[in-house]
């Protein structure tokens, strides 16, 4: 018998069938869930929003997935979009259900082909903006978790206003996801310009996990409210499929250049 390095194995055959049975015993015997799963962490959020093109106000539900160093966002509706984020790898991967596709995105060479005067003008533009958070001091139980008030204002290429509830209750930091969103972040246009950390630091002032979070913004004379409002934070065991692309579904055959992501709070 040659073992994998090609030399032969010095077991007897009474070790080598004692190996054969353990193997066998092992396929039969579920694996435990601490072995197959990881402990993480699950999350719902409704999302409310009302004047966003012209649509009536909506609701829908999310379910996030957090564990093996990786987030999953599930979404409700027909034409909802799945997403799965690895900042190891660098990629977010969006996921269409009702085509069954799935569109992979190399955050990293997305932001390196964004260059030419339009992305230097982008680039220009976001700098500009100033961002300023303020602690009110005010505070209040939402569901389980006492909140303290944040008031954020972004001015710049557009206005933004909002009003966040954080917790402290829970230890979960979801900084790497959000700055993969982030055209801030540290991987994104503004990179480790001085604008970009500037705009870094001054929303490392919110402390805690955002529980509710009510948002306006108006942009090129249109007006957009947006609600987004955590129910369910626990811990449990996450299986690792839930992190795979379905079996079936094929890649999204993508002929124009993909626009980078935007910011966004999972």
């Amino acid at each position: 018998m040659l073992n994998p390095q090609g030399s032969r194995s010095t077991r007897s055959p009474i070790q080598t069938g004692r190996l054969g049975l353990a193997l066998l015993l092992a396929a039969l015997v579920p694996v435990s869930a601490a072995i197959a799963d990881a402990e993480g962490y699950y999350v719902e959020t409704m999302n409310r929003s009302a004047g966003v093109m012209g649509e009536a106000p909506s609701e829908d539900l999310s379910k996030t997935y957090l564990a093996y160093d990786k987030m999953k966002v599930v979404n409700e509706g027909p034409d909802a979009t799945d997403m799965i984020m690895d900042p190891t790898a660098g990629t977010i991967v969006f996921i269409n259900h009702a085509e069954k596709e799935y569109l992979p995105i190399n955050v990293k060479s997305v932001m390196e082909s964004m260059s030419g005067p339009a992305a230097e003008q982008m680039r220009n533009m976001m700098g500009e903006m100033t961002v300023k958070v303020e602690a009110t001091g005010e505070t209040k139980k939402i569901g389980d978790w006492n909140t303290k008030q944040y008031r954020v204002t972004k001015t710049g290429m557009m206005s933004v206003d909002q009003e966040i509830w954080a917790t402290e209750d829970v230890d979960l930091d979801v900084t790497r996801y959000t700055d993969m969103m982030s055209l801030s972040g540290p991987g994104g246009m503004l990179a480790n310009s001085p604008a970009g950390i500037a705009q870094r630091e001054e929303m490392s002032k919110i402390k805690g996990y955002p529980i509710l979070t009510k948002t306006k913004m108006e942009m090129m004379g249109t007006t957009m409210e947006t609600e987004t409002e955590v129910t369910v934070i626990r811990k449990e065991a996450i299986p690792a499929d839930i992190f795979e692309i379905p079996q079936g579904y094929g890649e999204r055959d993508m002929s124009v250049q993909v626009s980078p992501p935007g910011s966004a709070h999972p």
